[in-house]
This record gives structure tokens, sequence and C-alpha cells, in this order.
């Protein structure tokens, strides 16, 4: 294993293991670079916990507490790993206010005291161990002197559900959608309260406060002998490929694509299997995931207005200069976002208002009318690039 004693960075290349479940933890890594797989071992199959990537730090509980590695980690691919020793952990650490660190080593205990009192987590107990995790991770919270709670982005809003989940999948074998369930199910009692920060936008953090400490845990323990009595502690796992939903709501696929790439359908909708999703994903080249590949469609498929996007800008041009405003107007109104803006974007911009003032004053085109001419867009597109309908 090549390794660069002067930075004190370890290579691992993929595959390779970098600790397993079980050994006694001493020191913890950040990723410099690549990515690595958490796992377990349930039943003699592994199970990924998460995957981490550039920047994020792992194996902190056993540096911090020398507890046994509550996981395994391999190198999801060629990654380069900085060692943290607890000498180094605890140097970050005393950076910190003095409220942070007790804190920090109070969670670091009571998660370890946890850790040994539940070796093996399913559905039906995972409920009340998340539950405790909660209980002991905000009274942390909410212990913080003013002065560090500012320092402490969205404080107010409570925890953070991203660095909560974190903290439980640290510890349990569970997924994030058993997580969710949970604090849905919390929040639906009253028992906690979920806000969102960000003004309703995709990908927004979301936040969770505990309504009352005291009580929080045996009402927790009661909800959960009430949820056993049921199958309401199994969250929902039946699932619908993307044909089918569009079937459903009598949509095309296309469109519910479209609306996934503009964030149009909340992200809490959005699982994979994660175990076929990560094998897939290793196989894909390097920057795969940097950037998105234009879907290209030959001239003769073209059918529609919404089909421009895959045609040249000089031709449609040449096309709109033909059509004149009416019909653009008319084009514009029935458009999706990405053809409507490929319309103005081919238009003067005093034309372009004209186009959109038109479209405006008419309101909702006529069906037939609005056929007739994105048929004749079409014909005109196809004749200027000489094929025949």
């Amino acid at each position: 294993m090549p390794t660069n004693n002067a930075q004190n960075v370890k290579a691992f290349y993929k595959g390779q293991q970098i600790y397993k479940e079980g050994q006694k933890g001493t020191i913890a890594f950040m990723i410099q670079k690549g990515s690595v797989n958490l796992y377990r071992t349930v039943d003699g199959r592994k199970v990924i916990v998460e995957r981490l990537g550039k920047g994020e730090i792992f194996g902190e509980m056993g540096a911090l507490s020398g507890t046994p590695r509550v996981h395994s980690a391999e190198a999801a691919e060629y990654c380069d790993l900085m060692v943290l020793t607890e000498q180094i952990i605890q140097t970050l650490l005393a950076r910190c206010p003095k409220t942070i660190q007790h804190l920090t080593r109070i969670l670091i205990r009571r998660l370890r005291k946890a850790t040994d009192s539940v070796p093996q987590r399913t559905h039906k107990n995972s409920f009340l161990s998340i539950c405790r995790i909660l209980e002991m991770a905000y009274g942390c919270h909410i212990s913080m002197k003013p002065a560090d709670a500012k320092r402490v982005p969205g404080h107010k809003q409570g925890i953070a559900i991203t660095a909560f989940s974190r903290q439980v999948k640290n510890i349990l074998l569970v997924s994030q959608l058993e997580i969710d369930n949970t604090l849905d199910q919390l929040a639906a009692l009253k028992i906690v309260t979920l806000t969102t920060q960000g003004s309703g936008k995709a990908f927004a953090e979301r936040y969770v406060q505990v309504n009352d400490m005291e009580t929080f845990f045996q009402v927790a323990a009661n909800l959960h002998r009430e949820l056993s009595k049921t199958s309401a502690l199994e969250p929902e796992l039946e699932y619908i490929d993307i044909h089918d939903f569009a079937e459903e709501v009598d949509a095309q696929t296309e469109v519910l694509y479209k609306k996934l790439a503009n964030m149009e359908v909340p992200e809490t909708l959005f699982f994979f299997h994660k175990n076929s999703a990560l094998a897939w994903a290793g196989e894909q080249e390097d920057d795969f995931f940097k950037h998105v590949k234009r879907r290209k469609k030959s001239v003769k498929d073209l059918e529609g207005v919404n089909d421009i996007v895959y045609v040249d800008n000089a031709t449609l041009k040449e096309v709109f200069a033909k059509l004149g405003y009416y019909k653009l107007g008319v084009l514009l109104s029935v458009a999706d976002d990405e053809a409507r803006n490929k319309i103005l974007g081919n238009l003067a911009r005093k034309i372009a208002k004209i186009v959109e003032d038109e479209a405006a004053t008419r309101g909702p085109a006529d069906p037939v009318e609005a056929e007739d001419v994105s048929d004749e867009l079409i014909e005109m597109v196809k004749a200027a690039k000489g094929v025949v309908a």
C-alpha cells in the first residue's frame, strides 16, 4: 500500500479493505480523493450502510472512544486517505468552544453505550433505538450556551436531519427510509416538530425539534407498544417504477424525467435499490456523474414543437422568420419550458417580446390549431434540412 508519510496520507485501491467490523478503532480517516463504502456483514452478506466522498471523515468514533468498529470500510474506488490519530482529533476539538468539546464527549459515551446494548437492528426494534439516539442528540443540542449555538447553522430550527441521520447510521443498521418513517410517525402525534428551511425548494435542509424532552422517550415507548400491535413499524417498501407511475398518472415518461430534472418532484420520493445502484455506479466512467449528456434525435424523427431542442439555431431562425408572429405565439403557448426558451432565444429581443405579449393576450391556444401549427413547424424544419417528410 503506497504511503506518503510526510502528509500522513495512505492510498487504497478499489475494493481494498481499510478496516473490518469488530476491530479495535485507534485512528480515523479523512477522504482527500475518491470514495469509501461503509458496510456491515449480516447473515453472511455485505450490506452497504453509506458511501462517503471527498472531505468526509469516518472511523472517528473508534479513534475517540476506543470501541470496536461498528462497520467495515473499503475503497469504492482508488482513494487517498489522510490518517487522523486520536491526538490530531483532540487537537481539532481543542480549537472548539469548551461546551462543544464537553457535549461531544458526552455524546460519544452515550452512543457507545447504545451501541453495546443493541448488537443488531431490524425494522421492529429500530424505532426505539432511533428515538433514544434522538433524545441524546437533542439533549446535547439544547444544552449549548447561546454564544455557541449561534455558531451552529439553523440551530433555532432544531437538529439538521441529514446530520442526525448520519449519526444514526453510524450506530444502527437502518435505512434513510426507516429514519424518515420514524420521524414522520413522531411528528404525526406532535411528539416532535419537523420544519424545512429553504423556501420549500427541492433538497432544502429539514430539521427536527423534540417538543417535550421530559416525556419524550416515555411517550415514544408507549407509541412503540401501540405500533407493535400492527405492521405500522414496517416502512412501506412497495416500489413502482417510472413507467408504471407514468401510466397511473396518465403522463408520458419523458415528461416525468423533465419534472425530476426541474426539481418539481419532492426528493422524498427518490429511492434506489442501494446495492444495485452502487454496483451500477461503480461501473461508470469517472466523470459520468459530473455532467448530463443531451439526448440526440434525428431530424426525420422530430414530432412536435418540444422536439425543436434537437434542432440547430440557424435552422430555427430561418424557419421562425417564415412562420410569423401569430403562429410563433401559438407555439409558445403550448411548448414546454425548454422548447419555449429555445423559441425566444432564437428571436430578436423586440420580436420575442411581441410574441410573448401575443401569446399572453390571446390565452390558451385551440388544441387543433396548435397541433396544425406544430406540424407545420416540423415540416418546415425537415424541408430546411433536406429531409423528405
